[in-house]
Formats: C-alpha cells, sequence, structure tokens
C-alpha cells in the first residue's frame, strides 16, 4: 500500500503542477491582453477575469501541494472540496457555453496586435495571419508603403482564369476590419477545446486526490492499531504522564 500511495501522491504533483502551468498561461495571456485592449471595455473585463481565475487556481494547486507533501488529511479533503467546486462552476461554464462578442473579438485583435507590433522581427506572424484571414496590413496595403517595406506575398490573392493562366490581385482590405466579421469559428473552437482540457485535468486531479485520502485514511488507521496491539508479558504504559499514576504502578510492582 506504501507504494500504491507513493505512486499516487507524486503523479498528483505533477498533475498540479501542469495545472499550475495553464493557469500562469491563462494569467500571462490575460496580462498581454489587458496592455492592448483599452479600459472599461468588454474585452478589459475578460482579462481581469481571466486573471483572477489564474491567481485563485495557483492558490488552490500551492495549497493542495502542500497537503500532499506534509500528508495532512485535512488539508487533502478541503483541496479535493475546492476542486470539486471548481470542477462544477467550469463544467456548467463549459456545458452552457455561449460565445460572448468580448470573447469573440478579444483573442483575435492581441493577435493580430502582437503580430503587426513584431513586424520587423518576426514578419511571418503577420503573413500567416494575412493569409488566414485574406487580408493585406493593419488598416489597409498602404501600411507597407508607409513603414518603406515591400508588400509580402501574402497580400495577393491568385485566381485561375479559364484560360489557363494566372490572376494576381492585391488585396485591399486590411486586417483591422476583420476583428467585426463573424468568422470567429476557429477562436471558439479552440477556446472551447482549451476549456474541456482544463476540465479533464481537474477531474484527474479530483481522483487522485479522493484515492490519496482513502489511502492516507488507511494508513494512519493501521498505525492507530499497530499502537494498540501489545505482544504477550508486556506491560503497556500508562497514557497520562502524571506522577500520582506512576507512582501507583511501582507501588503496584
Amino acid at each position: 500500500m506504501i507504494v500504491f500511495y507513493n505512486t499516487i501522491k507524486y503523479t498528483g504533483l505533477l498533475s498540479n503542477f501542469v495545472y499550475m502551468l495553464l493557469a500562469i498561461g491563462v494569467m500571462s495571456a490575460a496580462g498581454l491582453g489587458l496592455q492592448i485592449v483599452e479600459p472599461n471595455t468588454p474585452e478589459h473585463t475578460y482579462f481581469v477575469e481571466s486573471l483572477v481565475l489564474g491567481a485563485t487556481i495557483c492558490m488552490i494547486v500551492i495549497f493542495g501541494c502542500y497537503g500532499m507533501v506534509c500528508d495532512l488529511l485535512s488539508v487533502n479533503i478541503i483541496f479535493t472540496c475546492f476542486i470539486l467546486i471548481v470542477l462544477a462552476v467550469e463544467y456548467l461554464q463549459v456545458h452552457n457555453y455561449q460565445p460572448h462578442s468580448r470573447y469573440n473579438g478579444a483573442w483575435q485583435q492581441l493577435e493580430l496586435s502582437l503580430a503587426w507590433e513584431a513586424l520587423n522581427k518576426q514578419p511571418e506572424l503577420m503573413q500567416k495571419y494575412e493569409q488566414q484571414q485574406h487580408c493585406c496590413g493593419y488598416n489597409n496595403s498602404e501600411d507597407y508603403k508607409n513603414l518603406h517595406l515591400a508588400i509580402p506575398t501574402s497580400c495577393y490573392q491568385q485566381s485561375l482564369q479559364a484560360d489557363g493562366s494566372r490572376n494576381v490581385k492585391l488585396i485591399s482590405r486590411g486586417c483591422k476590419s476583420t476583428l467585426n466579421n463573424n468568422s470567429q469559428s476557429g477562436i471558439q473552437h479552440r477556446d472551447k477545446l482549451f476549456m474541456w482540457c482544463i476540465v479533464g485535468l481537474e477531474v484527474f486531479i479530483l481522483v487522485q486526490t479522493i484515492a490519496l485520502s482513502l489511502l492516507l485514511y488507511k494508513l494512519r488507521h493501521r498505525e492507530g492499531q499497530a499502537r494498540q496491539q501489545v505482544p504477550p508479558g508486556v506491560r503497556r504504559e500508562p497514557r497520562a504522564n502524571h506522577v500520582g499514576s506512576r507512582t501507583q504502578l511501582l507501588d503496584n510492582v
């Protein structure tokens, strides 16, 4: 049983470490988003909520790891209750997932802003975004001319003519205009998939914590029974360490 207990204990610590990394990732993305969006906007509220959620998960994980390392049954039980509450809330959030406008535009705006700011160092990020959204530049293709940069191939759309020739056309739509469209299914799908991954990991941690608490209870119960068992011919020491009780014991001898 000791080997099984240690196996669950160390795998539980590893699972909580991964869980904390996910929470730190959520907080990092939310911190970047707060630097871009305007205050008092739905996007700003969304990123603040993400920061609070990530910080709460980190505190719960630290509390649970403390109980696992110190083999504290009461802390493990409280940690199980915390995970159960968070799991129930997130399951309801995923089950009743309804994409809101603030969820739709926030991450795409963050992706576009980061790609445009890194244009000089990592132009492939902006080109990838332009290919996915079929746009050119932040506002339009004139942005590249204003920056004295060559217009990349991702800004051109090729079409096959009836005679077999290819017609190359410059895309006039800027990528900023894609923030207001309704083609957000990819972002919504990734968002929901990420939420399901967190829920799945929480279920795994919950099962580990329950099994760890049960094993720890059985081990403590066995230790208590072992202390109560006294070999034949051995006099049991009195529990109360009082002078009167020891004196009475010496008198009986």
